[in-house]
């Protein structure tokens, strides 16, 4: 709400320069921008680089058997505890761009911690996860697996889940071998699909990622 006396633009100046919260001091400058790059047309931009101490980390989709076992990692790479009040794990399907289920977060995550979510994701072709600011509607991370989903929509706003280029379709979960897809070196973030992420055949939720073959 404006403060009475002080223009609207002015204090909007304000806060961007002096940031927001949550250890995110350019969400507010980022949301705008995805949100107008939208609204004038074309691809949504994927996640800004930066713009979050909070990425997902690892994700297992697709397990040997019955399926019903699946889990995404968040990982806070920052320096400081994070507030995750707002934040939301989003799962989109590749086939119309539509989410299809959503886990809310609460608490804080410390540095360097990792949170475990409970959510067992589509088997791809594509399939998608986003991390969400419900707040502001900022893009904090996002992978897209087994194909790019360029569109999603997640309430009222569409977004781009692939960051620089696409993981290619064969770098994903299996059915016959148990492991995940995760972030190599553990919790990299070169904002880069096809350079962070590996399929790993051993699963690391809440602890440190590693590769195994």
């Amino acid at each position: 709400m404006p403060v009475e006396g002080r223009g609207y633009a002015e204090q909007l100046a304000q806060r961007e320069t002096h940031g927001g919260t949550r250890g995110r001091p350019d969400r507010v400058h980022q949301t705008r921008w995805a949100r107008r790059t939208c609204e004038e047309g074309g691809t949504p931009p994927p996640p800004p680089p930066g713009s979050s101490d909070l990425v997902i980390n690892e994700i297992d989709y697709d397990q040997v058997g019955a399926d019903t076992a699946g889990f995404i990692e968040v990982a806070n790479t920052g320096s400081s505890a994070v507030s995750l009040e707002g934040i939301a794990v989003v799962l989109v399907n590749g086939g119309d761009g539509a989410e299809y289920g959503r886990k809310a977060l609460t608490g804080t995550l410390a540095a360097g911690a990792k949170l475990v979510v409970d959510l067992d994701a589509q088997n791809g072709a594509p399939d998608g996860v986003a991390l969400i600011d419900t707040g502001t509607g900022g893009l904090l991370d996002a992978l897209s697996y087994e194909g790019a989903i360029t569109a999603a929509t997640i309430g009222s706003s569409t977004y781009n889940l692939v960051e620089g280029t696409v993981l290619p379709v064969d770098v994903a979960d299996s059915n016959t071998v148990d492991g995940s897809l995760a972030r190599i070196p553990d919790a990299k973030d070169s904002n880069d699909a096809a350079s962070d992420w590996v399929f790993t055949t051993t699963a690391t939720p809440g602890a440190a990622n590693v590769k195994t073959s």
